[in-house]
C-alpha cells in the first residue's frame, strides 16, 4: 500500500511559470585545444594551447568574447575568472578565455600571435561553435589587456576582423616606466631589453589607426603595478586617430580585477559596450 501523507504535510500547489525565459542557458567546455603546432613542427614537449568555452543554447550563431587573462606574462589562468563572465554568456555572446605562451617559453610578440591564431581557429570552427564570424570582440586585463589593445587596433580590416576591445589596466606605452626597465620586471622578461635600438617595446598606439576597432579602456588612479598613465596614453593616441573609445578611470583603484567587478559598476559597463558593439551584427 502507498504511504500515507503525514497530516503536518502542507497540499501541493501548482503554479504556472512564465513562458519568458529569464536568461540564456549556458554550456561549459573546458580545455579545448586551438593550437599545437608552430612552424610546421610539435611545440617543444608536446605543448598545447586552450581556451575554455561559455557557449549559449542558441538556434543561431551568436556573438564572441575573446577573454585574455593577464598574469605579468608570466602565468594564465584562463579559467579563474570564467565565474565573473558567465552573466555575459546569459546575455547570448559566447565567450571564449584562452591561453598564451608565458615569457618563459617565447618572447612577445608570441602571446599576441597565439591569442590572433586562437581568433583564427575560432572563426574557422565557427559553425561548429554556432558563433558569428563578423561579431568578434577582445577584452583583457593586464598583460591581456595589452595584448587586446594590439588586436583591437588592427580593426575590422586587420587579421583577426575584431569589432571592439576592451582593456583593464593594461600596459600600452611601457618605455613611461622606469620600473620596467628593472632586470626583475616582468615586462622585460617578455618584452626583452628595450633600450638596444634594436627591438623597441612594443606601444598599441603605434598600431592605431583610424579603422582600428572602438576600445573601451579601464584603469584604477591608485594602480601599484600599471600606471594609470599607460592608459591616458594610449587614449591620447586614440582621440589622435579620431577611434571611438571611453576612457574609465576609477579613482582609487588598484590592480585588481576583484576589486573593479566588486566594487565598481566596471564589468556591467564592459558588458554593455560589447553588446552595443557586437549585437549590431547579429543576422
Amino acid at each position: 500500500m502507498p504511504a500515507e501523507m503525514p497530516p503536518d504535510m502542507p497540499p501541493s500547489t501548482e503554479i504556472q511559470l512564465s513562458a519568458t525565459a529569464s536568461h540564456v542557458f549556458v554550456e561549459h567546455y573546458p580545455g579545448l585545444v586551438y593550437r599545437q603546432f608552430i612552424d610546421g613542427r610539435l611545440f617543444p614537449g608536446g605543448r598545447e594551447l586552450h581556451f575554455d568555452l561559455l557557449k549559449p543554447v542558441s538556434p543561431t550563431p551568436t556573438p564572441l568574447v575573446v577573454f585574455v587573462k593577464g598574469g605579468g606574462f608570466q602565468n594564465v589562468h584562463r579559467s579563474r575568472y570564467l565565474p565573473a563572465l558567465v552573466p555575459l554568456a546569459q546575455r547570448g555572446i559566447t565567450i571564449a578565455s584562452v591561453e598564451y605562451r608565458t615569457s618563459n617559453e617565447a618572447r612577445f610578440p608570441a602571446p599576441v600571435d597565439d591569442v590572433q591564431h586562437a581568433i583564427r581557429y575560432i572563426r574557422t570552427h565557427a559553425q561548429e561553435l554556432n558563433v558569428l564570424t563578423d561579431a568578434i570582440a577582445v577584452w583583457g586585463n593586464s598583460a591581456g589587456g595589452t595584448i587586446a589593445a594590439i588586436i583591437g587596433a588592427a580593426g575590422v580590416g586587420g587579421e583577426c576582423g575584431v569589432r571592439a576591445a576592451v582593456s583593464w589596466y593594461g600596459v600600452h606605452d611601457p618605455a613611461r616606466s622606469e620600473r620596467y626597465r628593472d632586470p626583475d620586471s616582468p615586462i622585460r622578461h617578455a618584452f626583452g631589453p628595450g633600450d638596444d635600438g634594436a627591438a623597441p617595446w612594443p606601444r598599441p598606439s603605434d598600431h592605431v589607426h583610424p579603422g582600428s576597432a572602438p576600445m573601451l579602456l579601464i584603469h584604477g588612479t591608485e594602480d601599484e603595478v600599471v600606471d594609470v598613465e599607460q592608459s591616458q596614453s594610449l587614449a591620447r593616441e586614440l582621440v589622435k586617430q579620431g577611434v571611438p573609445h571611453e576612457l574609465a578611470l576609477v579613482k582609487g583603484g588598484r590592480h585588481s580585477f576583484a576589486q573593479m567587478c566588486t566594487r565598481t559598476d566596471a564589468l556591467a559597463r564592459t558588458f554593455s559596450f560589447l553588446e552595443q558593439h557586437l549585437t549590431t551584427a547579429r543576422p
